[in-house]
């Protein structure tokens, strides 16, 4: 005979198992609003004098990395429909900090080429 206290096995645990399915996303359109922010940030002193001429330099390179992985990031949001605000506006970030650089840089060619601009 079993003991009156004992108590019956208990059924074994069943595991479930559920894929997670993650979601897509767009990296090469964060990558350009990262870059685009990074550039913009750097880009408002450019028109400062001295400190502008050293910032044009530290700017071009994400203004540009920007705008190459905005058209890559816009093009991968056709496909999966997804991060089409982040490439978009890294794009835009991109292009508006080339844009205060070629600006400038006229601006700074004509005032420099001018007669008389340096001086009596």
């Amino acid at each position: 005979m079993s003991d009156p206290h004992s108590f019956p096995p208990y059924p074994q645990q069943q595991y479930v198992y559920q894929q997670v399915v993650k979601a897509p996303s767009n990296g090469s359109g964060m990558a350009s609003l990262v870059l685009g922010i990074v550039a913009i940030v750097l880009g408002v002193w450019i028109p400062v004098p001295f400190l502008g001429l050293f910032l044009m330099f530290l700017a071009f390179v994400p203004a540009v990395l920007a705008v190459i992985f905005g058209h890559v990031g816009l093009a991968a949001a056709r496909r999966t429909g997804t991060g089409r605000g982040g490439a978009l506006a890294g794009l835009i970030l991109g292009y508006v900090t080339l844009g205060i650089s070629v600006v400038t840089t006229c601006v700074w060619l004509v005032y420099a080429t001018t007669p008389g601009s340096f001086g009596p």
